[in-house]
């Protein structure tokens, strides 16, 4: 299943084909960035009532897989 024509899939296709390892990379980043800040926008609607904090773990252990350890309240900022 698409949304591109073929004609549209082929220039892109030579677009990406011109640009530098540089830009493949940075383009790939700003594509990577985009997914997570959708992933996180539509993970913090079907969560509404749990705190910022709370979120942030959920997601990265959702999204990730990370299990961040719990902060002992005697363990400071270093």
């Amino acid at each position: 299943m698409t949304d591109t024509t073929a004609e549209d899939k082929k220039r892109q296709e030579e677009i990406f084909e011109r640009l530098s390892g540089e830009e493949k990379v940075r383009l790939a980043m700003v594509f990577s960035d985009t997914v997570r800040d959708i992933a996180w926008a539509g993970f913090c609607r079907r969560h509404p009532s749990i705190s910022a904090d709370v979120l942030r773990v959920k997601f990265l252990k959702e999204v990730h897989g990370i299990e961040m350890q719990k902060r002992s309240e005697d363990q400071s900022d270093e």
